[in-house]
């Protein structure tokens, strides 16, 4: 029986205000660039899935400097000029995103949340992510419904690996047949949780959100 259910962070609760291209694009205009907004949106899409397949680095979390990676490739791709000064703009993104108003929660969010607590079932974040993620969840009231929250970089350990489904279990002495977790990655999501002995349901947005994953549970 579940007792305890997990959420991703981004793509799951939370999105980007706007496209990531267009954020990128916009900052950059402040150091004299007029990057295009596609272009770096495909950029951006293209790194991230390299990453995705690479899976974490040597330290086994994203960091600070893995973003700053992604971020390079990114503009890389849309044409960087040779003098643009990269430390500084990748500072301003880097706590753009730290930003409540940089991300807008799903429409479900909130009801979904609360209409699990009310049933009784815990409420956890499991969010392969860095210590911004809890300044971003302060600006959203539904943040004090998730407990406990573990986020990758803090834990030192990413999803897919086991061992930070174990920690979960472990801040709330639950079994790995207690545990479910609803994100929309294949393979850090789904994949992690299957090999943790979890249940898991994704959100395919704009087709099946957050509701659907819970059906798909049986909750």
């Amino acid at each position: 029986m579940i007792r305890a259910v997990f959420f991703d962070a981004g793509g799951t609760l939370l999105r980007p205000a706007e496209p990531v291209g267009r954020t990128y694009a916009r900052l950059a205009t402040h150091y004299g660039w007029a990057a295009s907004e596609e272009r770096l949106d495909q950029g951006f899409r293209a790194a991230w899935k390299q990453r995705t397949a690479e899976g974490a680095g040597p330290d086994g979390t994203l960091g600070r400097e893995g973003w700053k990676k992604i971020l390079w490739a990114s503009v890389e791709a849309g044409g960087l000029p040779d003098d643009f000064p990269f430390e500084e703009y990748f500072e301003e993104v880097y706590f753009h995103f730290a930003r409540p108003d940089a991300w807008r929660d799903f429409p479900e969010t909130e009801k979904v949340l609360g209409h699990l607590r009310d049933r009784g079932f815990r409420v956890g974040l499991l969010s392969n992510w860095d210590p911004r993620l809890r300044q971003v969840l302060a600006g959203f009231d539904w943040s004090s419904l998730l407990d406990p929250v573990l986020i990758s970089e803090e834990v030192g350990i990413e999803k897919p690996q086991a061992a930070i489904f174990r920690k979960a279990e472990q801040a709330g002495s639950w079994g790995a047949h207690e545990c479910a977790l609803i994100g929309d990655d294949p393979i850090s999501d789904r994949r992690g949780a299957e090999a943790a002995g979890w249940k898991w349901a994704l959100v395919e947005r704009p087709s099946q959100g957050l509701w659907d994953a819970l059906a798909h549970l049986g909750l």
